[in-house]
């Protein structure tokens, strides 16, 4: 791995390893995920009643794309989109230049690393769903086990306000998971795996979030997150998709395709524009 300065401790890296996920505190200048508030009302004000045109990250026209997705027990939405980057660029200066690239290549020890989505996920006050527990590798046309996801609350977060959530060591488990719909365990169709089995809750780690704080977490890692019973506070988060020196594309039956990955094959390496590389930084 190429001599960089370190931006966290060495002990960080070994738990991400160990545990599939890791808490930092205090690594991201607050002023800066703050100052994506008004990036994020664009992207879903720019549509709010079809979330499809913001890239809804599974569903078209449904499910998360849906204004009118939240149930019965709650008035709020659960609404998502990704690529943003593309046409955004506070949205790519947040995911390209900030200091998450870096600490990305620490953590994955990594000689670099690029970027292969980043998406907003937003829950409104007393949204009823929850995130169903999947691993993001289900959803992504690559392999390899330097992928992971950065996740990086604007809001406090906490299991009352919709906090992501690990089941710690499930990195380590090889069996392929299908995708699910997030807002239900049901797989989407025409996907290949097992489907994600019920959770015990003593394996879960909640961790509460504050403004400054980010998690990290393997691509094969279970993860989902709570509902929003706040009565007046959003939870709004940026989440970042990374891979490292080992990802090659693998293109996944029934999983939601990009544009360009009909100009790619199993094995390629990740050369794509719409895949860029984010560090080292030239």
């Amino acid at each position: 791995m190429t001599n960089f300065e370190s931006l966290i401790d060495e002990s960080f890296v070994e738990d991400f390893w160990r545990d599939g996920f890791i808490v930092l505190r205090d690594v991201i200048n607050p002023n800066l995920v703050l100052s994506m508030e008004g990036p994020i009302k664009r992207v879903i004000s720019s549509n709010s009643t079809d979330l499809t045109e913001l890239g809804s990250i599974v569903a078209p026209n449904s499910v998360l794309s849906d204004p009118n997705i939240s149930s019965s027990e709650g008035s709020g939405r659960f609404v998502a989109g990704t690529d943003h980057w593309i046409d955004d660029e506070d949205f790519a200066d947040f995911a390209c230049d900030s200091v998450i690239p870096q600490i990305v290549a620490q953590i994955l020890r990594s000689d670099s690393v690029w970027l292969y989505e980043d998406s907003v996920l937003v829950k409104e006050p007393n949204t009823a769903e929850e995130t169903a527990f999947h691993q993001d590798l289900s959803y992504f046309h690559v392999s390899g086990e330097q992928v992971c996801t950065v996740w990086v609350p604007l809001d406090f977060s906490s299991p009352d306000t919709g906090a992501i959530r690990f089941v710690k060591g499930s990195h380590k488990d090889l069996t392929p998971y299908r995708p699910n719909w997030f807002v239900s365990d049901d797989p989407l169709p025409n996907t290949e795996g097992e489907r994600v089995p019920n959770i015990p809750t003593d394996v879960v780690s909640s961790p509460t979030l504050s403004l400054g704080d980010l998690t990290i977490h393997h691509a094969r890692t279970l993860h989902g997150a709570s509902a929003n019973r706040s009565s007046d506070q959003s939870r709004r988060a940026i989440s970042i998709r990374y891979c490292g020196d080992d990802a090659r594309y693998y293109l996944r039956e029934g999983a939601p395709l990009k544009p360009h990955h009909e100009t790619v094959s199993d094995g390629d390496l990740l050369t794509h524009e719409r895949c860029p590389k984010v560090w080292p930084r030239t």
